[in-house]
């Protein structure tokens, strides 16, 4: 099991003046009202957790916030009180313009034709794509099943209307807009809307690249029109992360929950929630294609909650590059924290990975995935790696109904082996795993 590393960054974090960040995630269990508690430290409350003491709360005064935390915290176990943390979809992190493997995906997406798939339409190419070949996953579709349950995906939303999703997403959760039913296309500008939906079926042309992690192909038409430039940066993620889950295991039913907006951008309390929430909602198997450097007790905290009472949370390590910094939550021990690989099987140049952090690895480098509008994108990031397992913890539902996450890692405990420690127990590959369980 991996260990918890501590949270050197923040210490520096809790060191630092107050900036225009005056959010804080508060649990509180005193017997004194909340009401009161709020007042007498001249704190407004914002948004609450369903169900449970967690709430956001604003500082009015706008105190450093190592001094506030301090004042409140006091050693209480039953107050704790911690900087909601902004935070950035690991395609933000990737320093570079990915380009391993584009070529030979391009070909795939132009070559690719609309093909009936599991009460929806698929590209061709995108079910034979190498990463397919790599995990065994179409094969593991006639021996292990179709996967099973309501698999929550806390990223951008996601485009049920997609016809890869077939029916298979149901209506979700929007934190960012309680209008919203957890679709990623959810307050995007109308010119927006127009440039990705196109009249008819898209003939694949070229991708065009949205952010150093994704690039969306547009038809002959739209390619190099300057406007594409203009969309928002992570735009696509969440339809792009639920795409490799419909990949693996196509009978998963997936909930979307919007906690980032489409500009990659998002707040640790809507993860916190998304996660409570997708518990509320009945999902066995929560994906969280998203990452920190700075601990939060929280989310370590709500990550044990839900994985006691049996869910299973499986997480990206990260794009920073490294084998030396812990990555949350992936680094939790009651999360699967899942690096990438090319598909020679060598951990990717941006992918985090050491032993404390890596359960598994999976391919996340050009991989051929559903983008809103009827589109499909081209995908590199360990975004892309972790829900290879969130796929694979559906299948293993299908198997044994009241699998956990402890489950998951024995399972993987069956992966590929290989002489690079940090990948943890290895390449995930289902035949080889779900044939020993």
């Amino acid at each position: 099991m991996k260990r918890t590393f501590l949270g050197l960054a923040a210490a520096a974090l809790l060191a630092a003046p107050a900036l225009a960040q005056t959010r804080y995630i508060l649990r509180y269990t005193e017997s004194e009202p909340l009401s009161s508690f709020l007042r007498r430290n001249r704190l407004n409350l914002e948004q609450s957790v369903r169900g449970v003491p967690v709430y956001s709360v604003i500082d009015r005064l706008n105190r450093r916030p190592a001094d506030l935390m301090a004042s409140i915290g006091d050693d209480d176990s039953d107050i704790s009180i911690e900087l909601d943390q902004i935070l950035r979809l690991p395609i933000h992190t990737l320093r570079s313009a990915q380009t391993e493997g584009a070529a030979a995906a391009s070909s795939l997406g132009a070559a690719g034709r609309p093909v009936p798939f599991m009460g929806g339409t698929a590209l061709s190419t995108a079910l034979t794509q190498p990463a397919m070949k790599f995990l065994g996953a179409d094969a593991s579709w006639g021996r292990h099943g179709w996967g099973t349950g309501l698999v929550a995906v806390v990223d951008t939303g996601v485009d049920g209307t997609h016809p890869f999703f077939g029916r298979q997403v149901t209506p979700g959760i929007d934190l960012i807009d309680p209008r919203g039913t957890g679709s990623e296309l959810q307050g995007l500008p109308l010119a927006a809307r127009a440039l990705i939906n196109p009249t008819t079926t898209p003939l694949l042309w070229r991708p065009e690249r949205l952010s150093n992690g994704h690039a969306a192909f547009f038809e002959r038409g739209r390619s190099g029109d300057p406007r594409i430039a203009s969309l928002p940066a992570g735009l696509g993620h969440g339809t792009m992360v639920a795409g490799v889950i419909r990949l693996a295991a196509p009978s998963a039913r997936i909930l979307p929950i919007r906690a980032f907006s489409q500009n990659g951008q998002g707040r640790l309390f809507h993860v916190i929630s998304a996660i409570h929430e997708a518990e509320r909602r009945g999902a066995r198997v929560v994906n969280l294609s998203l990452n920190t450097l700075v601990a939060s007790p929280e989310l370590e905290r709500t990550a044990e909650e839900v994985s006691d009472r049996g869910m299973i949370l499986v997480a990206s390590t990260g794009n920073e590059g490294r084998i030396d910094i812990p990555s949350y939550p992936a680094s939790y021990g009651k999360v699967a924290g899942i690096a990438s690989v090319t598909i020679r099987g060598q951990r990717s140049a941006f992918s985090n990975a050491n032993p404390d952090l890596t359960l598994a690895a999976a391919p996340g480098e050009a991989v051929l995935l559903p983008f809103p509008g009827n589109r499909w994108a081209l995908g590199w990031g360990t975004s892309f790696s972790a829900p290879w397992a969130s796929g694979m913890a559906s299948k293993l539902l299908t198997r044994k109904p009241d699998a956990t996450g402890s489950d998951l890692e024995s399972v993987l405990g069956h992966s590929i082996p290989t002489f690079d420690q940090n990948l943890g127990k290895g390449l995930m590959h289902y035949l080889r795993s779900l044939d020993q369980f």
